[in-house]
C-alpha cells in the first residue's frame, strides 16, 4: 500500500481506513463560582507504530480559544498502542455573559497537523459573574486614618498653642476654696484701653484697669495696669480670702504682663470687702478675661 486513503499519517499506516488516534473523555464539565474548571481526556495511538501527536482544543459556538489551555506539552511522543492523559483547563473571563458553551479536544499527527481527530463534544455552563464583596477594609482604613489625623491634630495643637491659653479654671476650684461666705462672684473682659469696675455693687468704683495695647492710637506693647481706688492693690499666691487678708497692700497700682498666667491681685472695696481678681494670660492686642470674687 503506497499511502493513506483518508489523509491520516504517512504511507506506513497499517489501517488506511481508520484515524490514527482515539480521543476519549467526559461529555460535560462543571465550572466553579470563579468560572474555572478542568477535565481529563485520553489520546490513544492506534496507528500500529510510534508517532508524535499534537493535542489541541477546538472552541464551540460562542466560546473563545483563549478560554482553554492544554496543561503541559501540547505535542507528545506516543509509542505503539500507547495512551496519553491530557488535562485541559478552562477559565472564562468575568465580562462574558452566563450561558451554555462547548469545546472539543482533538489530536493530529505531527506530520499532518491539519488532519484532526476529534473527541466527544464537551458541554459546560458558565455561571453568573461572582459578585465582589464590598471592600469594607477600605472603610476601616479610612476610619483609622481619620482617628489618627484627629489625634495628631490635637497633639499638634497642644504642643504649639500660645502660652497661657489654657481654659479658665472653674471658680469652685479657686476663689471658692475658703470658708468665708462669698458676697459677689463674676467675670469681665478687659476689652477697652481704660475701664472701671464696681466689685461690691455699691455704686462706687473699686478698681481701675488700663491697657494701651487696646488703644488704636498706639503700637507699643504694654501690660495691664490695675489700680485700687480705696487701699491700693497687692499680689497674692492663692485666690483665697485668707491670702488676701494677710497681704500688705502696697502701691496704688500693679502691672500685669500679658504673658502672666492667672496673676492674682487682692484689693479692698469701698465697702470694706476683700476681693480677688484673677487675670488670664493673653496675646498682644487681645481682650483679657478677669474673674473676681468678693467676700462678706
Amino acid at each position: 500500500m503506497s499511502g493513506s486513503t483518508d489523509g491520516f499519517g504517512p504511507s506506513g499506516h497499517t489501517d488506511a481506513a481508520g484515524p490514527p488516534f482515539a480521543v476519549g473523555g467526559p461529555s460535560q464539565l462543571s465550572l466553579d463560582a470563579g468560572r474555572s474548571g478542568a477535565g481529563s481526556f485520553t489520546v490513544s495511538n492506534v496507528t500500529g507504530r510510534p508517532v508524535r501527536a499534537r493535542v489541541l482544543v477546538l472552541a464551540g459556538a460562542g466560546a473563545d480559544a483563549s478560554w482553554f489551555q492544554v496543561v503541559g506539552e501540547s505535542e507528545r511522543a506516543m509509542p505503539v498502542a500507547g495512551t496519553a492523559t491530557v488535562d485541559v483547563a478552562v477559565k472564562v473571563p468575568e465580562n462574558v455573559a452566563a450561558g451554555a458553551f462547548s469545546f472539543v479536544v482533538g489530536a493530529a499527527l505531527e506530520e499532518a497537523p491539519d488532519q484532526v481527530v476529534s473527541g466527544p463534544t464537551v458541554a459546560f455552563q458558565v455561571p453568573d459573574p461572582k459578585k465582589r464583596k464590598f471592600p469594607w477594609w477600605i472603610v476601616i482604613l479610612a476610619a483609622v486614618a481619620a482617628l489618627l489625623l484627629a489625634g495628631g491634630g490635637i497633639l499638634i495643637y497642644s504642643l504649639t498653642r500660645p502660652e497661657g491659653r489654657d481654659p479658665a479654671p472653674s471658680p469652685s476650684a479657686t476663689a471658692a476654696s475658703t470658708t468665708r461666705p462669698v458676697f459677689n462672684r463674676d467675670d469681665f473682659l478687659v476689652d477697652e484701653s481704660s475701664m472701671q469696675e464696681d466689685l461690691d455693687m455699691d455704686g462706687i468704683v473699686d478698681v481701675s484697669l488700663s491697657d494701651t495695647d487696646l488703644s488704636p492710637a498706639t503700637t507699643v506693647r504694654s501690660p495691664t495696669i490695675v489700680s485700687g481706688t480705696t487701699r491700693g492693690v497687692g499680689l497674692v499666691a492663692d485666690p483665697t480670702f485668707e491670702a488676701c487678708r494677710e497681704v500688705v497692700l502696697g502701691s496704688g497700682s500693679i502691672a500685669i504682663a500679658e504673658s502672666d498666667d492667672d496673676a492674682i491681685v487682692c484689693v479692698f472695696t469701698s465697702g470694706g470687702h476683700a476681693a480677688i481678681l484673677e487675670f488670664e494670660a493673653s496675646l498682644p492686642d487681645e481682650t483679657r478675661e478677669v474673674r473676681f470674687t468678693v467676700w462678706e
